[in-house]
């Protein structure tokens, strides 16, 4: 499907869904930096293959905002996409508010899939716009959609590591009681692998594992891909109160 027939789908799908502009960040559900190839939502609108940047599409036009590294790469992609580039920083460029500021009039949604968005973007975000985090429509759309990563994990010995996981696991209890906290969630996928002394290949160039771990002073549970998990690592997570 051509980047102008995405873009007129993904419009069907907002009129649908009574969003004026939809907003798609470079993000996962994580916060990552890079992205699987599930979560390259901006990539498949676009067809800009950039690791950072953001498109916003309106009912008549759609906009993609990326910085200094890429701007020659991006015209270059863009071209005939019916995308305009919008050059992060320069002199005369709006920001992405103000674009939004400029487009939106009172009482239309500004649309997102809050799962790749954080909860700070969305609160500022609802100062000043009716917004829905609860669409993914690039999804609704991309029918041929990569499944998500479930590479194997693995686990990092503690040579390697330099403190075992179960030590990990105890000085985190610690901080959770000093907190006065319950449960603590934890959603950074290098602060995963690090604690665990687990490591994989669910995002390219980044050893970590899709997953969020919960942890309270009597268990913790990680929630993955089961079948990223062999009897041995289960095994090795079993030991220190792990249950996946």
């Amino acid at each position: 499907m051509a980047i102008a027939d995405r873009l007129k789908a993904l419009r069907e799908q907002m009129k649908k869904a009574g969003v004026t502009a939809y907003y798609i960040p470079t993000s996962d559900f994580h916060g990552s930096e890079y992205v699987g190839n599930h979560f390259k939502a901006r990539e498949y609108i676009s067809g800009f293959t950039g690791s950072a940047g953001i498109v916003v599409v309106t009912e008549n036009e759609a906009g993609l905002w990326t910085d200094g590294r890429y701007f020659l790469q991006a015209e270059e992609q863009l071209a005939g996409s019916g995308i305009t580039l919008y050059r992060h920083g320069q002199e005369g460029v709006p920001t992405i508010h103000q674009y939004l500021n400029d487009h939106l009039s009172s009482g239309q949604v500004l649309g997102c899939d809050g799962r790749t968005v954080t909860a700070v973007w969305a609160e500022e975000k609802r100062k000043y716009f009716s917004l829905r985090c609860d669409l993914d429509l690039v999804g609704e759309i991309w029918k041929s959609r990569p499944k998500r990563s479930a590479e194997p994990a693995t686990l990092l010995d503690v040579k390697y590591a330099g403190v075992s996981r179960e030590e990990k696991m105890k000085q985190l209890r610690r901080w959770i009681k000093e907190k006065k906290a319950d449960l603590y969630v934890l959603t950074s996928l290098d602060d995963i692998a690090w604690l665990l002394n687990i490591r994989g290949n669910d995002i390219p160039c980044n050893p970590v594992v899709l997953s969020y771990l919960v942890v309270s002073q009597e268990e913790a549970v990680l929630f993955a891909a089961q079948e990223a998990f062999s009897d041995e690592v289960s095994a090795a997570l079993a030991e220190v109160g792990v249950r996946v």
